[in-house]
């Protein structure tokens, strides 16, 4: 694994689950590393077990990623403290209201769109003049949910499914700049996620999918390590010229990957229709 000596990551949504462990593994390969969270008890035992790690500097700060303010002192924060930024990870998310959409508060539906798709893209848009211009940038987002419809989970659906066309779109624009951005999906992590779901109930989460959740969570679910490693391989310059793309962090061989300039100029994991045959009623060109 190459070392991340030298490095500063800045991660937002880092005082539990899956931020948390990117945020130790970072750690632990040398990065210098600024976490930010609104909870300011799991940002207080985030950063105390951050610094059991090593003795690498790191910076934590309060945050809501849907607030400029507060977006713009975190960034401040972590330069004024670490140095200028290579790498953002954008883990701040939550579910939002579980259960039918029509039944849902509305205004808790656009909350959740808020954090998981303004607030990444806030992260994404205000950290930029932060970033170390003289080596390649690497912002990494997570989707998730799966493919196919999720019902009764709308809002993070539509939120996570936004993430997928973001990772596509600014992947390109950024490129350019020399900041390369990606995606992550995950798997299904035991997360404090998982927890809401459970908490829900069958009648609002469906009886199928909460049985199912319900194994997730007593068989121990897919490692957030495999999002770590997968964060590492990203940061690494082993990913430079990558960009645009949606990697599982379960499935996918990426560190099999080659001619990665060729590979962000193909439609390989985006976002796409895969048409069947249709008889030949389509109108010939």
């Amino acid at each position: 694994m190459q070392s991340l000596a030298n490095h500063v990551v800045a991660i937002t949504g880092a005082g539990r689950g899956i931020g948390k462990a990117i945020a130790e593994e970072c750690k632990k390969q040398g990065a210098k590393v600024a976490i930010c969270a609104r909870s300011s008890s799991d940002l207080e035992q985030a950063l105390v077990d951050l610094k059991k790690i090593n003795s690498v500097p790191c910076y934590s700060a309060i945050c809501d990623v849907t607030s400029l303010e507060d977006t713009k002192r975190f960034f401040e924060g972590t330069v004024r403290t670490l140095g200028p930024i290579n790498g953002l990870i954008c883990c701040a998310g939550i579910y939002g209201p579980i259960g039918s959409f029509l039944d849902s508060n509305f205004s808790d539906w656009q909350k959740a769109i808020d954090i998981n798709l303004n607030g990444t893209a806030l992260s994404i848009h205000t950290s930029y003049k932060y970033f170390d211009k003289s080596r390649a940038g690497k912002i990494i987002l997570f989707s998730g949910g799966g493919q196919g419809p999720l019902p009764n989970f709308s809002a993070y659906a539509t939120s996570k499914g936004g993430i997928w066309r973001l990772t596509e779109t600014l992947g390109a624009e950024l490129a350019v700049k020399n900041i390369f951005l990606n995606s992550i999906a995950p798997g299904a992590v035991n997360t404090k996620l998982l927890d809401d779901l459970l908490k829900a109930g069958p009648e609002k989460v469906g009886q199928d999918f909460y049985q199912k959740s319900l194994a997730q969570k007593e068989q121990g679910g897919t490692s957030p390590q495999k999002s770590a490693d997968l964060v590492l391989y990203f940061l690494s310059d082993k990913s430079n010229g990558l960009y645009g793309k949606t990697i599982s962090a379960v499935w996918d061989p990426f560190h099999e990957f080659s001619d990665l300039e060729k590979m962000s100029r193909s439609d390989i994991y985006q976002v796409r229709r895969v048409v069947e045959n249709d008889g030949g009623t389509r109108p010939k060109k």
